[in-house]
């Protein structure tokens, strides 16, 4: 009976999820096709139709610019030349080109911003965020790959600085540098960087030949897509009148006339014109990187896509169907501050004064400050509802704020121990995890501790052995017998001998395996002969402690503890006082969140129960 049961329950769930998805799907809206009324009045409804009208005229006026376009190095700078002073209306042609991709991009983003302050994600609409952002990516990277063919000094070095985006990579935890056998192994952000460029971070022939295929497949793919989406469901695909198509295509007509685009001087490698400056999409992202810590940078650019696709899943939750944006402030909130980073950032990196060494970090505090401002005002209105019934509801509704307190909390801690140490997340979460496992090591981390700093000083002195952590490979008989005995062997080998002490937390370092193989990283190795040619010198962890001192974590450990006790000076640095604000702002917006949310639960608690309906039996008797 209790197997029939869960049975029962599992399959309900089920239908309940597929139930949840159909709907969804159903409701999907790519280009406002069911917004036909709206547009009528209201054009922010149009910029759909009109997203879509301006996608036809640039894939037409690109395949008339790829009749005397030359994807080479040598040629493409003069075919562009020949294009807009050669050709007839070629200038119009290349004019309405580049300026219809920045109108895609500019009606793509004010498209994705209508959808959030109008909540046009609500009700059972959340997937069409994901495919507003999908569209606007698409327009961005398209344009991004087209950037780079007109092969100009300005496109050129801009892509210079792109192509180094993916290989920070390398510095995450598990899939990069912090995680070394595995990193051996992948090489994830430079193989990215490869795979994107033809030629590491460096820009060949290849990287031309690859940007002008990735800039048709950008446009052309998702465009037959999409058509076939409006042929399956016999929608109408551009719903303007002949006068607002015409309008739409004057615009980009005179535009293109009055500003004809930019040619630029030919792309010189050999000088690095200040500052670099990418198309104007993106030049907010490049003041990011100019602010933060590359590895940094790169996790934010990850992360803020998948943000913007769980907010209209979030404000469902704590705002219900509520569409009126002055009652979703913590909507307005985050999109305000999207908003104005993105437009402040980009006007910084234009006039070039801000400097990361010299400025104070206001915008940190703007970040999360604005954020705390959305979350305090929401759970405000909650707190204010006469509505005990509804106020009740919003139980939930405190707790998701409350968690969204609790990230920022979180990042606060991080940030106070990064800004005392100069450790960036990575190495800083390698530390926190190896001070938790420290206590089961018992006497043996203490004397790895000490063998790890002889090797690699964290005063900054010179090394004994950088390469210290890979032991295992450096004392194989086999690698001294071709290369010869590694530096500082006497503690290599006690290092080796203490990584063999075991601990009661051991079984979780031998789950994960070490990613080594006899030939070593891109065999590397190959032509050494292990005394293990099958398995190679390291093929398990031994330990808790060979998985930490083998993966760096010991190191990292050593290099926290000896800045924040000032063992090194200038260690430990103080934390900039304006940032001491959005620190102390995350606990006490966590405080004020979950005092409203006792005040739900004690809502609910006041509220009287519905009556349950008396059984059949008893009704008729």
């Amino acid at each position: 009976m209790p197997s029939t049961v869960q049975d029962k329950g599992f399959a309900s769930a089920l239908t309940s999820a597929a139930d949840y998805l159909k709907t969804r799907i159903a409701n999907i809206d790519i280009f406002d096709e069911h917004y036909q009324n709206e547009a009528r009045a209201n054009p922010f409804y149009a910029l759909g139709p009109i997203f879509y009208l301006v996608w036809f005229i640039v894939m037409g006026t690109g395949l008339i610019l790829i009749m005397w376009y030359v994807p080479t190095k040598s040629q493409a700078f003069d075919s562009i030349l020949n294009i807009q002073n050669g050709i007839p209306i070629g200038g119009l042609m290349r004019g309405m080109h580049k300026y219809g991709a920045d109108a895609m991009i500019i009606a793509a983003t004010m498209r994705l911003y209508r959808m959030f302050i109008n909540a046009d994600f609500k009700p059972s609409k959340e997937l069409n965020i994901a495919i507003a952002l999908v569209t606007l990516l698409l327009s961005m990277y398209s344009g991004l790959t087209g950037y780079l063919l007109i092969w100009n000094q300005r496109a050129f070095w801009a892509t210079k600085v792109f192509a180094t985006f993916p290989t920070y990579m390398d510095q995450f935890a598990v899939m990069g540098d912090f995680y070394q056998p595995l990193y051996k192994s992948l090489h994830l952000g430079w193989n990215t960087a490869e795979v994107l460029l033809g030629g590491g971070a460096a820009i060949t022939q290849n990287t031309i030949t690859r940007f002008f295929s990735l800039h048709l497949a950008f446009s052309l793919i998702p465009l037959i897509l999409v058509e076939l989406y409006f042929y399956k469901n016999a929608y109408k695909r551009v719903p303007l009148n002949w006068i607002k198509r015409s309008v739409v295509i004057f615009i980009l007509a005179f535009v293109a006339i009055a500003l004809p685009a930019a040619q630029g001087s030919r792309s010189d490698p050999d000088v690095t014109p200040l500052p670099i400056l990418s198309d104007w999409y993106f030049l907010g992202l490049y003041q990011m990187y100019k602010y933060l810590e590359p590895v940094v940078a790169t996790y934010i650019t990850m992360v803020i896509p998948v943000s913007v696709i769980l907010l209209p899943f979030i404000d469902t939750i704590v705002t219900g169907s509520e569409k009126n944006i002055l009652k979703r402030p913590f909507m307005l909130m985050v999109t305000i501050m999207g908003g104005l980073t993105w437009v402040v950032f980009s006007i910084l990196i234009i006039i070039n004064i801000a400097n990361i060494h010299t400025d104070p970090p206001f915008w940190r505090s703007f970040f999360y400050l604005t954020i705390d401002l959305g979350v305090v005002w929401q759970l405000y209105l909650i707190m204010a509802n006469k509505d005990m019934v509804q106020k009740a509801k919003s139980f939930k509704a405190c707790v998701i704020l409350a968690v969204v307190a609790v990230i920022q909390c979180f990042w606060g801690w991080c940030y106070d121990y990064m800004a005392k140490t100069e450790v960036f997340i990575d190495p800083l979460g390698h530390a926190a995890l190896y001070t938790m496992a420290r206590p089961f090591m018992g006497e043996a981390a203490p004397k790895a501790e000490e063998l790890v700093r002889k090797m690699v000083p964290t005063s900054g002195e010179n090394p004994v052995n950088k390469e210290y952590w890979n032991y295992h490979v450096l004392l194989d008989p086999g690698y001294i017998a071709k290369i010869g005995e590694p530096t500082g062997k006497e503690d290599l080998v006690a290092i080796k001998e203490v990584s063999k002490s075991t601990s009661p937390i051991d079984i979780i370092a031998q789950l994960i395996p070490t990613f080594e193989t006899p030939e070593g990283p891109n065999g590397t190795l190959k032509n050494i002969q292990f005394s293990d040619p099958k398995l190679g010198p390291h093929p398990k962890y031994l330990s808790m402690l060979d998985f930490m001192i083998n993966n760096r974590w010991c190191m990292d450990y050593c290099v926290v503890t000896d800045r924040l006790n000032g063992k090194v000076k200038p260690y430990p640095m103080t934390v900039p006082e304006v940032d001491l604000y959005w620190i102390f702002a995350g606990p006490l917006t966590l405080i004020y969140a979950l005092f409203v949310a006792f005040q739900c639960k004690s809502a609910k608690a006041a509220t009287p129960s519905k009556p349950q309906p008396a059984p059949a039996a008893a009704a008729s008797t």
